[in-house]
């Protein structure tokens, strides 16, 4: 199977659509109600509103979300050379682990946060390429600012933002207020308009109540336990397979380019841990499947590989199908 999705071509992507709709289905068979939440405004919110009448639409809509941020994080890597540009294991392991959660219409917020996520990501990769890199620090700040307006817990990223420009060396005040005034910038713009059109104050309650409302939790089924410790254990093997294996030849761009993934990581992790429902949280499966694409993409010998994967789509299928029948994992 890895051998399969070791080429890129017309093939892969078809198939990778189709596994995308079959792990989607219960979604569309299933009707909870898509509420507004004050953790998840202004946008996601006001898109809930506006088809209020047809939840369907939401649901449409955030699976054409989805499939352009599967093919988004599988171009990325390709891009920064972090992956073979021949190669869809990027897509794979991004569909299986972003779709992992039971109750998939939980992690809608992140799912359209997720493609102005990614965006940061390849033009933080990128900033360190260029003479004249202010341009793309505003654009992070901006990407991230639009994030948050879908999914709230986006904010911290800001502060991802100011420490990967730590580790690229980018450590001098005024490149570290690039980012932040395009996110304040975005806020205050909305802020503005909420302002004139609709109840400021509750924005801004918003805004209080998600940081007064952090706590750590581990509240979760024993299978989502399970499924956690096996995906954090990989993750742990998949790093030290890539900075275990890796020439030295390139690793001047692409080290940095780890590391700040790396940092995006351990704040997925506080992310997960503070805000629930804590399976809705899958930025931190996202950036699993970032490391784990880069560890497959270098696997010659594919046998335990294969049996792994399959197994890990082999749990998500049944994480998705078996809630239909009232089994909860």
């Amino acid at each position: 199977m890895l051998n399969f999705f070791k080429h890129n071509y017309l093939a892969q992507q078809i198939v990778v659509v189709v596994m995308a709709m079959v792990l989607w289905l219960p979604t569309f068979i299933m009707k909870p109600e898509l509420s507004t939440g004050e953790n998840n405004i202004p946008l996601y919110n006001m898109l809930i509103s506006l088809f209020s009448f047809s939840p369907i639409i939401v649901k449409i809509i955030a699976f054409a979300v989805n499939v352009v941020s599967i093919f988004l994080f599988n171009s990325m890597l390709s891009a920064n050379r972090l992956m073979n540009k021949t190669s869809s294991v990027g897509a794979l392991a991004f569909l299986a682990m972003v779709c992992s959660c039971s109750e998939l219409h939980l992690s809608l917020p992140f799912i359209f946060a997720c493609p102005f996520i990614l965006m940061a990501m390849h033009t933080m990769f990128l900033i360190y390429q260029t003479d004249t890199p202010e341009n793309y620090m505003m654009n992070i700040g901006y990407f991230i600012a639009l994030a948050s307006m879908f999914y709230y817990p986006s904010m911290y990223l800001i502060l991802w933002v100011l420490i990967s420009f730590l580790i690229m060396g980018f450590n001098e005040i005024r490149y570290m207020l690039i980012p932040v005034t395009g996110f304040l910038i975005i806020n205050a713009i909305v802020i503005g308009i909420t302002f004139i059109f609709g109840d400021v104050n509750l924005l801004l309650d918003s805004y209080s109540t998600f940081f007064k409302d952090i706590s750590f939790s581990f509240d979760l089924s024993g299978g989502n336990k399970i499924f956690l410790l096996i995906s954090s254990l990989l993750f742990i093997v998949s790093i030290m397979k890539i900075f275990g294996g890796r020439n030295s030849d390139n690793a001047s761009n692409v080290r940095k380019r780890e590391g700040v993934a790396i940092v995006l990581t351990l704040f997925s992790i506080f992310i997960f841990f503070t805000h629930k429902p804590l399976m809705s949280n899958t930025i931190l499966f996202m950036m699993y499947a970032f490391f784990y694409s880069i560890a497959l993409s270098d696997v010659r010998k594919t046998r335990l590989a294969n049996i792994i994967m399959v197994l890990m789509l082999l749990y998500v299928l049944a994480n998705r199908y078996l809630p239909l029948f009232g089994i909860m994992i």
